[in-house]
Formats: structure tokens, sequence, C-alpha cells
């Protein structure tokens, strides 16, 4: 298999394209130690950020100057520090127009750019799990709670590591962690990206098999426990 693309718009995530980039993403994050529950939470965000499409460029126009453009699975911003500096690794080959293919071009560059997350080799992942001041903690205080949560069972208590992210065994948490510690977007819609989380989560669990359902479902409930009797 290899991950698919085309040159503008998205797919959903239960399309034949959406459903192999994610089991493409799987299978590439787990022989790190990706939970299933960490990869459907960044691929949740993916669905909201790129329609789960490696070569889509935001807003469906290039720009290798716009330091506002993104472009990728997780939407790379600016575009340019991707297109720029991650030529040489492994599956490099982006996609620089929106009619087209472009010389070179590969829908493997999805993999490159999964590679650049793991390694965080343009360094956007902020441990802090917050967008400060853009998220103010009286404008979203159930989000702020959510995520001193998440530092509170799954982190450092003040920050998450990638490290601790991909260990992550709930969705709806790594949802969110993915969203507080890498995509930032300019509005926290956490709960139309949970639920993106679920769908893919949901997808996930038949391709991985019974065997790892069971360890997931017991991982949860004792995750679940552990949460209610810190309350």
């Amino acid at each position: 298999m290899a991950f698919l693309a085309k040159p503008s718009g998205g797919y959903t995530i239960t399309s034949t394209e959406g459903t192999n980039n994610i089991i493409e993403a799987y299978n590439y994050l787990s022989q790190f130690g990706f939970t299933p529950a960490a990869v459907a939470g960044m691929m949740g965000n993916a669905s909201a950020e790129s329609g789960l499409n490696p070569w889509r460029w935001q807003s469906d126009s290039v720009s290798l100057s716009d330091r506002n453009k993104g472009y990728g699975l997780f939407q790379y911003t600016p575009a340019y520090q991707y297109i720029n500096n991650c030529s040489g690794l492994p599956n490099y080959a982006p996609n620089l127009s929106t009619s087209g293919t472009t010389p070179g071009a590969d829908p493997n560059d999805g993999m490159c750019q999964l590679y650049v997350f793991y390694h965080d080799s343009l360094g956007k992942w902020d441990p802090d799990c917050w967008r400060d001041p853009t998220w103010n903690p009286l404008q979203y205080p159930d989000l702020y709670a959510i995520r001193n949560n998440i530092l509170f069972y799954y982190g450092s208590g003040t920050s998450l590591s990638l490290d601790q992210f991909k260990l992550i065994p709930d969705p709806y948490d790594a949802s969110f962690a993915f969203m507080g510690c890498f995509e930032k977007p300019q509005v926290p819609n956490y709960y139309t990206r949970r639920e993106l989380a679920l769908q893919v989560y949901n997808i996930l669990l038949p391709y991985i098999g019974r065997d790892t359902l069971l360890l997931e479902l017991k991982i949860l409930d004792t995750q679940h426990k552990r949460k209610f009797n810190n309350m």
C-alpha cells in the first residue's frame, strides 16, 4: 500500500482514499510505539486540517512566501519551512501545484510528513499543550481543564512530551493533545476534532484485530477508573 493524494481538495474519513491514508499512517507510526488512540487523535486532526490529503495546500492555493500558508496532512505552517528544509528526508516529494502534478511529486510525501512529525524536524511540538495567549483560559475554561488533566494523567504534570503523547490510550485525549501540542488552530474546535478522531479509531480497531481491541479496552477501562478515583 501507499499514500494517496490529489492536487486539491480532501477526502472523507470513510472514503477509500481517506481510510487508506489512515491505515498507512498507523502502519508507519505503530512501529515507533504509537497507540491506535494516538494515531486516531493525530489523523482526526488531519481530517480537520487537510481532509487527509498529503498534497493539500491551505485554501487550495500555493505560496512559498506566505508565512500563514499551510501544506500537507497536518498543514505545516508556514509551508515553505517544510518545502525548503525537509528535502533529502525519506520519501520527500511534495506537490507544488493545485491543478496538476509537478515533476518529482509523489503521494508518499505523506510518509515524509510523518517522519518530520515523529522526529520533530521542524521543532513544532510544544509540550505546554496550549496556544497562549490566543486561547484564553477564561474564554475556554472547559478546554483548559481538559488540558490540565491530560498533563496530569499522561505527562509530567506541567508538560507533555512526544514520547508521552504516543502512549495515550484514549482517542479523545489524544485528539486534544495533538491539537494543543502541535496543530494549535486559531479557534480550538476540539469537539469537532474529537468526533473525527473517534471515527478514525473505529476504522483502525477492526483493521488491527481482536487482541489489540481487547488490550485497548482494558487500557481505557484502567485509565477511566484512575481518573474517577482522582476526582
